[in-house]
């Protein structure tokens, strides 16, 4: 029997899943965590800290053999520029391993690069790299 070989996953189907291993992720940080429901105006997830929630975007993308398969974040400021937080999953498909890079607000907008009259903007990964170390959730866990 032949197995097909590994596919990416739909952007939707890519993006749930990435929302998912933030949530559980940020619990297992210890940190009160809530997933929006889908379809829902808002963030994607909200997280309580110091008694406060904060907003987190959350943008998936995914590779086959290496990170530097994903050419970009997309972010749209226009409609999610209010988001406290902004977390880049990159997701290895051979192994369901995520990577997290968690950038604040001015983070994000100091990356996006927004496209000539689209509104429309992009966050790339090796400038991510550069800026933030990945798996770093310290801005969330300073208070606990």
């Amino acid at each position: 029997m032949e197995v097909d070989p590994l596919r990416k996953l739909s952007h939707q189907q890519a993006g749930t899943l990435g929302e998912l291993l933030a949530l559980a992720k940020l619990n297992t940080l210890g940190l009160a965590a809530y997933i929006s429901p889908e379809g829902a105006p808002g963030h994607d997830l909200i997280v309580i800290v110091n008694g406060e929630a904060k907003s987190i975007e959350v943008k998936t993308r995914q590779f086959l053999e290496r990170p530097t398969e994903i050419g970009r974040w997309p972010v749209d400021l226009g409609t999610k520029g209010e988001a406290d937080f902004f977390l880049f999953v990159e997701l290895d498909l051979r192994t369901m391993t995520p990577t997290f890079y968690l950038l604040s607000n001015a983070q994000a907008r100091a990356t996006n690069r927004i496209s000539a009259g689209s509104g429309m903007g992009n966050c790339y990964p090796a400038h991510v790299r550069r800026l933030i170390a990945p798996n770093d959730f310290s801005p969330l866990l300073a208070g606990i």
